[in-house]
């Protein structure tokens, strides 16, 4: 009971949270365009931080070259090709399951 009431209070902190930038930023009123800017750049920059921590480290130690990174280079290959998020994490999800399985 103490983990789900936990859980249910992160759930409500998030939601307003989130809700706050509606209630502040109402109808009328307009981002300044810096904050707007730095917005939009929260995304790309959470997600490399994923990204790195996912291929430089293993529970707090460095990791060592793999499956890891060779699923990576072939995510960075199709995201220059293709210029689309969703084929990159799409082949870089399917290039590290198929490197797992042939036991890299």
């Amino acid at each position: 009971m103490k983990t789900f009431l936990i859980f249910l209070f992160a759930a409500i902190g998030t939601y307003l949270i989130r809700i706050s930038g509606i209630v502040i930023f109402g109808k009328d009123r307009q981002l300044p365009p810096r904050v707007a800017r730095a917005l939009q750049l929260v995304g790309p920059a959470a997600m490399a931080a994923i990204i790195a921590n996912s291929l430089l480290l293993d529970e707090g130690s460095w990791r060592a070259f793999g499956a890891w990174h060779l699923a990576a280079l072939v995510a960075v290959g199709v995201a220059l090709w293709k210029r689309s998020s969703g084929w990159t994490m799409a082949s870089g999800a399917v290039a590290f399951a198929a490197l797992l399985l042939a036991g890299l």
